[in-house]
């Protein structure tokens, strides 16, 4: 019964993850065919797709948190759906949606003003709101990708770099005021709640593994 439970909350997170951003990529661009039988404002078709990566980089990320915290918390019935092959998969597969993000607006906006962008990879934060929300997704995605890398020597046997790993505790407040703060798409209500729901959702599940932690604990100390 429990595994059964188990399987379909997993199921749900799996469906709501995936599905909300597309939909919501769509309600937001509508057919995107469109974009590549007409005319379009330069780096438009680019634009978009990076809109796509960006929502299903969060929700990715969300769900690799969720299975990475649940795992611990349910045990072996969550284990059994969720092992180190899948976290490994979910992790690359969000780090390759946030590198479409982040390399295909680096395009969109090169292509519209006729030069690289270079200054899209150095930090603002006195040069307007806009600016400042750019840069705080330019750190997540650095944290990001200094913490898959420290996930990666600690599969290997590296144990030293198993605190690094933990950077995405930094990574994601990051990225979620990031895509709330200037995502379009994070405007409709659909994936504003969606994304509101994420962070309580990983916190109820945090405190009750710490809770669980720490009444194993007392219970152990008292036997």
């Amino acid at each position: 019964m429990k595994k059964l439970i188990v399987f379909s909350a997993l199921l749900v997170a799996v469906v709501a993850a995936v599905g909300i951003p597309l939909v919501t990529w769509w309600s937001s661009v509508g057919n995107p065919v469109d974009y590549f039988g007409g005319y379009m404002p330069p780096g438009q078709q680019a634009y978009i797709l990076s809109k796509l990566a960006g929502l299903l980089a969060i929700s990715l990320f969300w769900l690799q948190c969720l299975f990475a915290l649940g795992k611990r918390f349910s045990g072996a019935a969550f284990a059994q759906f969720c092992g180190h092959r899948s976290h490994v998969a979910l992790g690359s597969l969000t780090l390759i949606m946030v590198l479409l993000h982040v390399s295909l607006f680096f395009a969109a906006v090169s292509i519209r003003t006729g030069s690289p962008a270079w200054g899209l990879l150095v930090p603002k934060f006195s040069h307007g709101y806009y600016n400042q929300q750019v840069t705080l997704g330019l750190i997540a995605f650095l944290l990001l990708c200094v913490g898959a890398f420290a996930g990666w020597k600690t599969a290997i046997g590296s144990e030293k770099w198993r605190i690094g790993h933990y950077l995405w505790l930094l990574v994601l407040p990051l990225a979620f005021i990031h895509a709330l703060s200037i995502g379009t798409e994070s405007r409709l209500p659909i994936m504003f709640y969606f994304l509101l729901v994420m962070p309580i959702i990983l916190f109820f599940i945090g405190f009750f593994r710490v809770g669980n932690h720490f009444l194993r604990r007392s219970y152990v100390s008292t036997r």
